[in-house]
């Protein structure tokens, strides 16, 4: 058989299902193959980023191995947004890459410096090298189950990444014996998960969390990525601690779960940071304390608490800038076990209802949506649009957002329920992120509702991924928001400029197109809605459509992100960073003192 053949045999025998492709010349030989390959099915995309973001939602919703192919040159680099998104966000994707011939590449040559040398050529590995777990150029045959299986192992295993391997055309349709190749052993890689915390370090941390009045706990990302969510739901129910999250582990817990109580940070929510600023220990699973976390001031950051940060990066665990007091490299999931069978069968969870009762106070009192916003009649307030929209979800779909207000006001906005997941782009929050992703999403779970939410600046940016949707007939809802063009860049332009707008609107150079005649093009059916009166009928039409629809809702043009944290402006025209309960609008300071334990 061909190597090309053997790759797609092997990814069939690990249980991979879905591939996400678009043809070309560099790399004919794989996609020959892997259209021949029985159990594996080929989505076909209209853009390279398009197939890469695709892959990396995909991987995310299953927790399996998302795998992308892409030709050579320019279909490598486009895969190259994608392939951050995964390394930011965890995503354990397989890039594989055509090149040309061994002895018409820039490295079969030997000779330094070489710019090009095939056709088309791009030498995409060390392209890659800084933003990959592994990326290899597979220039011998024999090496082929070697690289391919060490590739697939370090995607999955530790934290789990983008993995790439390069494949000369020679190469794929080089014959080989499959009996007679090398394999790969795990050994060669420290990729072992640390162990679990020893009895000494869970006993200090159960015994802290004990005598602590007001505990906390600060739960990211890394959750769902360990695949730990149902774990960690039933640990906090059995400690009857209150619990934060970040945006990205928005769907952690349902809104209306008791022990939830908001999200802390930058664009989080005021029952978040009054939380975290009042907490006496907290206790953080899977978050990497980001400044969209924790303020720009990071001194400002949970002054009160001891704090004690659970992670399996190590390198997360080095930065020094929040003050954590006790770091554990460990998996969640393994901390979670341990930390499940330190607990004393005296736990007195009860002990903390005050503290409980104090928090689910703050989550009723300073709800988003009794903030300051322009709720009146017209063009529709995001605030609004986002929770009639969570009213309306029955809670078994996937929500899919990427950049801008998409992003931002679904993590204040949306009450999640049920079994709902939340994909974003969330380490780049990458403009056109959206589309793409939902159709990597509609293939994961072909029974879901898809849920698609994009600005307008951003839908523009993978328009022709229409085509792939109504190809493949997904059941994707894509909600187009359009706030008449880049709003969060207008709003900074506003705030640091004076108001002289660039590239943001019409008016200042940049304008977009008729979304109803282009989803007319596409064969989509369109639903308009412009005035706050007609929102949740507008909604509703839309999730009752059977297949894709495209809902295209006419937002404020001057939308404000609200609550924010931003710095204060004294008479002296001088700034003072505000910590993260201090949240313009600034509340009443009477008010705030006593909101503060």
């Amino acid at each position: 058989m061909r190597v090309a053949d053997y790759i797609a045999g092997h990814l069939s025998r690990i249980g991979v299902r879905d591939v996400f492709l678009l043809s070309g010349g560099g790399m004919m030989h794989l996609i020959d193959a892997v259209s021949r390959t029985e159990g594996i099915t080929y989505h076909c995309n209209h853009h390279e980023q398009a197939c890469a973001m695709a892959a990396e939602a995909y991987a995310r919703l299953t927790h399996q191995l998302g795998v992308c192919y892409a030709t050579s040159g320019p279909g490598a680099t486009n895969i190259l947004t994608g392939l951050v998104g995964a390394w930011i966000d965890s995503a354990p994707v397989l890039y594989i890459t055509g090149q040309s011939n061994v002895r018409q590449s820039i490295r079969g040559s030997g000779i330094k410096g070489l710019r090009q040398f095939g056709t088309f050529e791009v030498d995409a590995v060390p392209i890659m090298q800084s933003v990959t777990k592994y990326a290899v150029f597979l220039d011998d045959p024999l090496k082929a189950r070697y690289h391919l299986e060490r590739a697939i192992h370090l995607a999955l295993s530790g934290r789990p990444g983008p993995v790439l391997l390069d494949v000369p055309l020679n190469v794929q349709g080089a014959k080989i014996d499959p009996a007679t190749l090398e394999g790969y052993d795990p050994a060669e890689d420290d990729t072992r998960l640390p162990a679990s915390p020893g009895a000494d370090v869970m006993r200090s941390i159960v015994e802290r969390l004990e005598k602590a009045e007001r505990p906390l706990i600060l739960a990211g990302h890394g959750v769902r990525v360990a695949g730990a969510a149902a774990l960690f739901c039933s640990v906090i129910d059995a400690l009857h601690i209150p619990v934060v999250t970040t945006q990205l582990a928005n769907d952690l817990l349902a809104y209306e779960h008791p022990l939830f109580v908001g999200h802390p940070g930058v664009k989080g929510d005021r029952p978040g940071g009054f939380a975290i600023q009042n907490a006496d220990v907290i206790l953080t699973l899977g978050c990497s304390l980001h400044a969209q976390t924790t303020g720009y001031e990071t001194n400002l950051f949970a002054p009160k608490a001891f704090k004690i940060q659970v992670d399996l990066d190590d390198a997360v665990l080095q930065r020094e800038n929040v003050g954590v007091q006790q770091k554990v490299r460990s998996s969640v999931t393994g901390f979670l076990t341990a930390l499940r069978c330190a607990m004393p069968p005296t736990w007195q969870g009860t002990r903390f209802a005050p503290w409980r009762n104090r928090c689910q106070d703050w989550k009723e009192r300073y709800s988003i949506l009794k903030e300051p916003h322009d709720f009146s009649d017209g063009p529709v307030n995001y605030y609004e649009f986002q929770h009639i929209l969570s009213e309306l979800l029955k809670g078994d779909e996937a929500i899919i957002a990427d950049a801008g207000s998409a992003f931002y006001i679904f993590g204040q906005a949306f009450r999640c329920k049920g079994d709902q997941r939340y994909i974003a782009s969330g380490g780049l929050a990458t403009m056109g992120y959206t589309v793409p992703a939902c159709i990597g999403a509609a293939c994961a779970e072909p029974r879901k509702m898809i849920i698609g939410l994009t600005g307008d600046g951003s839908f523009h940016m993978n328009v022709p991924e229409l085509q792939t949707i109504l190809h493949g007939n997904f059941n994707i809802k894509l909600f187009v928001l359009n706030n008449s063009g880049y709003s969060c860049i207008r709003n900074t332009q506003d705030t640091y400029f004076g108001g002289h707008h660039v590239g943001t609107e019409a008016e200042s150079g940049v304008s977009f197109p008729s979304f109803e005649r282009i989803a007319h093009a596409y064969d989509i059916p369109y639903i308009r809605c412009e005035e706050r009166s007609h929102l949740r009928e507008s909604i509703a039409k839309a999730l009752a459509a059977s297949g894709p629809v495209l809902t295209e809702i006419i937002c404020q043009y001057d939308q404000a992100f609200l609550p924010l944290l931003t710095s204060e402006k004294k008479e002296d025209g001088t700034l003072v960073a505000k910590p993260i309960h201090d949240l313009f609008p600034f509340l009443d300071r009477d008010e705030l003192k006593k909101n503060m334990m």
